[in-house]
């Protein structure tokens, strides 16, 4: 089972493409500034779900390109989540892009779990966010943070990717009536938005 906090089945802002999004709940980290300070406790705001049931939905989804998985801290799951990546590569097409905050060389020391997910999935962005480094870059909270390409899939467009200035968000209103912000918001975006809440 693992713990998550919301899923999306589509959206176009956290990764290249058309994309399923999956956040797990719970971070140890603490990131001043954090666009997503609810997905940090790790015993509330979440439900456990089965990686089968995970499995099962995403497969169900036409026309996306790949998964996204964020939080909260997704390798504070990692052997639930190794089962997930791994059954995302055997039964789909799909490629599988990573947000987490720790660096891609804490990740390869924290257990053998984390190492397979490593191996399986064609993006990693790594890094706690910065907020004084927060410049607005595509695909990361804060410049700090890097871009992993893990596989062949995105090495051509790896430059292109670090040097992008295009972000986007995305608003969904769950069912318990909340409003989800999806993406990463321009620099001091959720403070201005709280305001006129």
């Amino acid at each position: 089972m693992l713990y998550i906090s919301h899923r999306e089945r589509e959206t176009r802002v956290l990764g290249p493409g058309l994309r399923y999004a999956l956040w797990l709940q719970g971070c140890q980290k603490r990131c001043p500034g954090c666009v997503f300070p609810e997905g940090q406790p790790l015993d509330k705001n979440g439900v456990y779900i089965s990686v089968d049931e995970l499995l099962c939905e995403i497969k169900s989804i036409a026309g996306i390109r790949g998964v996204t998985i964020s939080g909260g801290e997704p390798f504070l799951q990692a052997e639930e989540l190794c089962k997930l990546v791994q059954g995302i590569k055997r039964e789909t097409d799909l490629d599988i892009m990573i947000y987490s905050g720790y660096t891609l060389t804490e990740i390869k020391n924290l257990n053998i779990s984390a190492r397979i997910i490593l191996m399986n999935i064609d993006l990693l962005i790594d890094g706690e966010y910065v907020e004084n480094q927060n410049n607005d870059t595509a695909y990361r909270g804060s410049d700090n943070q890097v871009i992993h390409a893990l596989s062949s899939k995105y090495r051509p467009y790896l430059e292109r990717m670090k040097t992008a200035k295009n972000r986007s968000i995305e608003f969904v209103c769950r069912n318990d009536g909340d409003l989800f912000m999806i993406g990463i918001p321009a620099k001091g975006f959720r403070e201005k938005f709280m305001e006129m809440l």
